[in-house]
């Protein structure tokens, strides 16, 4: 059953913005523009064909169509579009991938929704990253995975 969540977008970063830092989101994400920084959202992201990222990307599930320099984990389904760039490591239960993508980097599908965040956390640990999936950590009233 789909989200309620990812029918309406929460965030839109337009087709020539840019933005520079770390963003904590609550919902569904586009971004069409430039991202230099981090994303975090608790819902679907979406980075589009002319979109431009470098950024370490944290979702529930993303569908990836432009180029993203920087990790990307996700919960539950990771899609790339023909013609989508990800230089970086990647962890999803899930990956869909079109004809013509670049995957470069450690990538992880573990084939299986039913303990995916811990094991986004494993992974993340193992790679040394700094982002904790939102809803995770002491903000969320839960024990730091590791310490920062």
């Amino acid at each position: 059953m789909a989200n309620p969540k990812d029918s309406i977008v929460n965030t839109i970063l337009g087709p020539e913005s840019s933005v520079r830092g770390d963003l904590v989101i609550d919902g569904f994400v586009r971004v069409d523009g430039e991202l230099r920084g981090s994303l975090r959202t608790t819902g679907k992201l979406i980075v589009s064909a002319d979109a431009r990222c470098q950024a370490s990307l944290t979702a529930r599930s993303a569908v990836i169509g432009g180029v993203v320099k920087g990790d990307v984990y996700v919960t539950e389904r990771l899609t790339v579009l023909d013609g989508g760039v990800i230089v970086g490591n990647v962890f999803a239960p899930f990956l869909d991938a079109e004809a013509d993508v670049v995957l470069h980097g450690d990538v992880e599908v573990s084939g299986k929704l039913e303990g995916a965040e811990e094991a986004l956390i494993a992974f993340m640990k193992r790679h040394d990253a700094g982002l904790v999936p939102v809803g995770y950590g002491a903000a969320a009233g839960k024990a730091e995975p590791w310490p920062r």
